[in-house]
């Protein structure tokens, strides 16, 4: 499971250092998609392939199409140098508008990429009392 929150920097070519407590379970070769709320998703394998099935479920409609779209279209399979790093593709790191800091994410099955600032900017619009909202109506307890 992946959890914690990890700060690297990506260099000027888009390569950037895979944390080491993610490496393991991510494998030498895995998948980087646009994800939610300005952030990219990496997948392992076996979790893509989870992932890609269940898109594969859905009934064939204009909105699976556009949630199909979002995240096949611009998904790439990446692989760990011997550095432990990644290239990120220009066009998902333009999405993501990563710059320099980047803030990985670990979020159970898959890790979120975030450039820090915009992540900063997120958790700023979070509101505390409508998570505890939220989380009362899904009967989480803490």
């Amino acid at each position: 499971m992946f959890m914690g929150q990890y700060e690297h920097s990506i260099d000027a070519k888009g390569r950037i250092i895979v944390p080491s407590r993610y490496r393991e379970d991510l494998g030498d070769v895995f998948v980087v998609t646009r994800g939610l709320d300005g952030c990219l998703f990496l997948y392992p394998m076996m979790e893509w392939e989870t992932f890609t099935e269940k898109l594969k479920q859905l009934p064939s409609n204009q909105n699976t199409r556009k949630i199909q779209r979002q995240f096949l279209s611009k998904a790439m399979e990446v692989n760990l140098d011997k550095q432990g790093r990644i290239l990120i593709p220009a066009l998902l790191r333009e999405t993501a508008m990563l710059e320099k800091e980047v803030v990985f994410v670990g979020m159970m099955n898959r890790v979120e990429i975030w450039d820090k600032h915009r992540l900063e900017q997120q958790e700023l619009q979070e509101d505390e009392e409508a998570l505890e909202t939220t989380m009362d109506d899904l009967d989480i307890s803490l």
